[in-house]
């Protein structure tokens, strides 16, 4: 196995599947499949994605027969412009070395002739070909253009990326540079893997991936088909291949604790597990004991023991999840039940599933189950991916492309959520594949529930000591009244400073114009509509019910028509909601509907569409109800029409109870806003009804139905007071004999390896010359650090405007910037900013917490403004209403404190890292509340210096070669 490929499989893989991934390096070498002969390896640089707009800078290509090269192309090219200084950075190529090549039109041409009717073969061919066709002029290039990335994804589905450079490093091909004749050198080998992987799956799964979307022009087709043609094809049934993959395993399940007088170990001797020769010093040879962690354990399993609620502030490099896995197995064995553990991240569920849980089982005296569970609309639906990919007819390429890697992602993966699958879908696609409550058939399905990836990570669930699962769940959970997850009654909350977040957001409700749009378009939607479906079926009904099932099928319709008419009219009425003080510059904005609001004439006229909107969806109701009862006289016939029917169904109840409690605006537990969105195409209008106190629901909901429950985070007191916290979730209604707080600091030497600066000649935020100032900040810290800056806004406005002054002049130093912009994926931005310690980023609310950079790839942070939540947002309006001027001191002021705290915790992620904090607001001096921000600080010597000054001591500290 190449030293790439391990990193690159997503954690989970079956054994058998990593061993066919690394087989296929060796094949690609000789292998022979006999129709590949004469392809042609493509690939181009250019100054930027758009073929009408950018320009081909260089072409390289090679002819191959099997795995000989028998020839090779290359020009660089002219584009009769500048090309950009961050092309010129990614590739090295300069405008004088492309003076004097071939026009761009010229040098496809030559390409053209060079290729010579044969079949392309590129990576991400739609790009290539976008630019090489418009170059050349159609009928230059009359062979299929293969696209490699689209094949790759087919061939190896549980790789965590498909890019060139991963590929490559993965089957051992040359590494790719950004230069045309190193990628194809690079996609040659890539190539050649792609083709073993995919004959690794089969002809019986390869015939049916070749057999999708019939009447589409889908060029991989022709690889699949010849690959299938290559051995001997039975029938691929989905449901085999899962019984094949997933097998029959089976364990009792686990008592309910609520059921069982439970033991619990003595908290002194889970304290001695950490320690050299205890579990934790057997799971990583060379551990080191830590005060802090033994702390900790000793704190969970006293909480297991007397029934009670503890909430641990556990600093950076304590380890916390060892510090709770430990006591939690120990119990879960010791007592025959379950320990629930909810994360915020899938980062750390994957931690803890495919990490620290496996090594503790290698380690324990006696077998550990352990699950991880999500909610149903994070797993693949098999009865809906069977029957899409069965009428995918004349579907696009990318469609095709899509639904074949998620069937090979199926026969390869034994268990799993759809995260783990790298397949991007568009939404209407998505919701076609995923699983839902509402149209789950259960019994009546071929795959319940063993061979189900919901109910059979449900099952197992029930029979593990541990289930790990994400806050989403375990609050959804608490709102259903339990019945989603095991009757768990110890829960440790990991992450818990996002814990009233997640819980605020599956206690609340909205009616969007997103959600009715898509919605109303499956129950209508014309041809493709579920109305016009049982319309074509009516034939099939017996006489006697045929005429109830058209009544009810045009009742439906009328509704479905009248209702998209008025949901389009209620969010153009929505928009001219305006409230005092809102800012109608940014692209979308929140506003609390208030009582000001309410008796407002614009109100009154969403009001009224609104409840006309609400009359049309109980019909809809009414009538999708008959059809129901109609569709179950039918018999199994009507199976997979009733099931999507219930689930659309569904989806009209939620908007409906949603927008007529909002309408209402009754219920004093919510806060009543609305979302206006004024990008151009936008749809993310919303009317919602957000739960005030979280707190207050969990109290009532969650802690009664739990024995103990151990909430942990870096951050979640702020400074040493954990009121905030408790307020939040709940634990100050508990009384003080059931629940307790601990805060454990950091293991990691805080004053040693980080340094705080506040620089004291900046103006307040706001101020007429505060943004003049702060760029002259930035621009010279980012040249002291020559790159690894992460700046930290609250302000997305002084964000774009920052980077694009900042930008062209860090370029003119050599040095990159990237901005968190709309649309992007901010799993890109972590990946790019961590390939390259001269690039900095500037970035928003995602990237304050959960954003892990160790050494030199991160080595400043800046918050240009302390993070006050918007004075605007309508949560904060609401308790201002409600508490007046406490709210500050009970929520404004706590909420920022913590969230600085996160800001901090990205800096240093293990006992080497060093790096420095910039606050580039001098509130934080000058201001009362200010002393709570520097004492929550992990440093207690803050430095006040002027600009100049902060410039000085970060070069000299913190800059290349220092420390060296």
């Amino acid at each position: 196995m190449s030293a790439g490929l391990p990193g690159l499989l997503v954690p989970g893989t079956d054994p058998d599947v990593a061993a066919s991934y690394a087989a296929a390096i060796e094949r690609a070498r000789d292998a022979v499949f006999g129709f590949e002969e004469d392809v042609v390896i493509v690939d181009i640089e250019t100054t930027g994605f758009d073929p009408a707009r950018d320009r081909v800078i260089e072409i390289a290509a090679a002819a191959m027969r099997g795995p000989e090269v028998l020839d090779t192309f290359h020009t660089l090219v002219d584009p009769g412009c500048a090309i950009p200084p961050e092309i010129v950075r990614l590739t090295g190529i300069t405008d004088d070395e492309v003076s004097g090549a071939p026009a761009p039109d010229a040098a496809a041409s030559s390409l053209a002739s060079f290729v010579d009717g044969r079949d392309v073969v590129a990576h991400n061919a739609p790009f290539d070909r976008g630019f090489l066709e418009r170059l050349a002029g159609g009928g230059r290039f009359p062979g299929e253009w293969i696209d490699t990335l689209q094949l790759a994804l087919i061939a190896f589905p549980r790789l965590s990326s498909h890019r060139l450079r991963d590929l490559a490093e993965a089957f051992g091909g040359e590494a790719p540079s950004h230069r045309a004749p190193d990628d194809v050198r690079a996609l040659g080998t890539v190539w050649r893997a792609v083709l073993c992987g995919l004959d690794d799956l089969g002809p019986a799964l390869l015939g049916r991936l070749a057999a999708l979307a019939p009447g589409a022009k889908w060029p991989a087709r022709t690889v699949l088909t010849h690959l299938a043609a290559g051995g001997r094809a039975s029938a691929f049934d989905l449901a085999d291949a899962r019984r094949a993959r997933a097998g029959t395993e089976r364990a009792a399940a686990l008592a309910d604790a609520d059921d069982l007088e439970c033991a619990c170990p003595e908290p002194d001797r889970i304290a001695a597990e950490f320690s050299p020769d205890g579990i934790a010093g057997r799971m990583y040879p060379g551990y080191e004991h830590r005060r802090e962690q033994a702390q900790m354990a000793r704190a969970v399993t006293e909480a297991f023991s007397g029934g009670t609620c503890v909430a641990v502030e556990a600093g950076t490099g304590v380890g916390k999840s060892l510090a709770y896995l430990v006591p939690a197995a120990r119990f879960a064995l010791l007592n025959s039940v379950g320990v629930g553990i909810a994360t915020k991240t899938n980062a750390l569920m994957d931690q803890l599933v495919y990490g620290e849980l496996p090594a503790l089982c290698q380690v324990l005296d006696e077998p550990l189950r352990f699950v991880a569970l999500k909610g149903y609309e994070h797993y693949l639906c098999l009865r809906k991916l069977d029957r899409l990919a069965a009428s995918l007819d004349d579907a696009d390429p990318e469609t095709a492309g899509a639904v074949a890697a998620l069937l090979a992602w199926v026969a390869q993966s034994t268990w799993g959520d759809f995260a783990a699958a790298n397949v991007h879908l568009r939404r209407e696609l998505k919701s076609e594949v995923t699983a839902s409550v509402a149209d789950c058939t259960r019994k009546r399905c071929r795959y319940y529930p063993n061979l189900c990836y919901v109910h059979g990570a449900r099952r197992r669930a029930s029979s593990a000591h541990v289930v790990v699962t994400n806050h989403a769940l375990l609050f959804r959970d608490v709102v259903a009244d339990g019945g989603i997850l095991p009757p768990i009654r110890h829960w440790i909350v990991d992450e818990a400073h996002a814990a009233e977040s997640e819980a605020r957001k599956q206690l609340s409700m909205e009616c969007s114009r997103l959600e009715l749009s898509v919605v109303l378009g499956a129950l209508g939607g014309g041809r493709s509509g579920l109305i016009d479906t049982l319309r074509k079926q009516a034939s099939t009904f017996s006489d006697a019910d045929r005429p109830a099932l058209i009544s009810a099928l045009a009742e439906m319709e009328r509704a479905v028509t009248e209702g998209s008419t008025l949901a389009a009219s209620l969010f153009e009425f929505v928009h001219d909601v305006r409230a005092e003080g809102e800012d109608a510059g940014y692209d979308t904005s929140e506003v609390r509907i208030d009582a000001a609001i309410r008796d407002g004439s614009v109100w009154g006229t969403v009001s009224r569409v609104g409840r006309s909107l609400a009359m049309r969806l109980e019909a809809m109701l009414a009538a999708g109800r008959r059809l129901v009862t109609l569709l179950e006289a039918a018999g199994q016939s009507g199976v997979e029409v009733r099931a999507d029917l219930a689930g659309l169904l569904t989806r009209v109840a939620s908007q409906h109870i949603a927008l007529v409690t909002v309408l209402e605006g009754e219920a004093s537990e919510y806060v009543y806003h609305l979302t206006v969105d004024r990008r151009p195409q936008g749809r993310a209008d919303r009317l919602a009804a957000s739960r005030l106190d979280v707190g207050e629901a969990l109290a009532e909901d969650f802690f009664p139905r739990v024995r103990s429950a151990v909430f942990t985070s870096a951050t979640i007191a702020a400074g040493d007071d954990f009121a905030h916290f408790a307020t939040a979730v709940g634990l100050d209604r508990l009384g003080e004999a059931r629940w307790n707080a601990v805060r454990l600091p950091s293991s990691y030497d805080f004053e040693r390896q980080m340094a705080v600066f506040v620089p004291t000649d900046l103006l307040v935020p706001g101020a007429s010359a505060y943004l003049g100032r702060l760029e002259t900040l930035l621009f010279e810290l980012h040249l002291a650090m020559n790159g690894s800056v992460l700046t930290l806004f609250t302000n997305r406005r002084d964000m774009d405007h920052l980077y694009r002054v900042l930008a062209p002049r860090l370029a003119n130093e050599g040095l990159g910037l990237l901005v968190q912009s709309r649309g992007v994926s901010a799993k890109r931005l972590r990946d790019e900013f961590l390939a390259d310690e001269r690039i900095s980023l500037f970035a928003t609310k995602s990237f304050w917490e959960g954003f892990d950079a160790r050494g030199d790839t991160l080595r400043c942070v800046v918050v240009p403004k302390l993070p006050f939540g918007n004075v605007r947002d309508p949560l904060t309006r609401e308790r201002e209403e409600r508490y007046g001027k406490a709210a500050w001191e009970r929520f404004y002021l706590p909420e920022a404190v913590i969230e600085l705290k996160q800001a901090a915790g990205r800096l240093i992620r293990s006992s080497t890292d060093r790096g420095c904090l910039v606050i580039a607001d001098p509130r934080v001096l000058v201001k009362g509340y200010g002393r709570s921000f520097l004492a929550a600080l992990p440093v207690d010597d803050v430095e006040r210096l002027d600009s100049e000054r902060v410039i000085e001591e970060v070069s000299r500290r913190f800059g290349p070669g220092a420390g060296a």
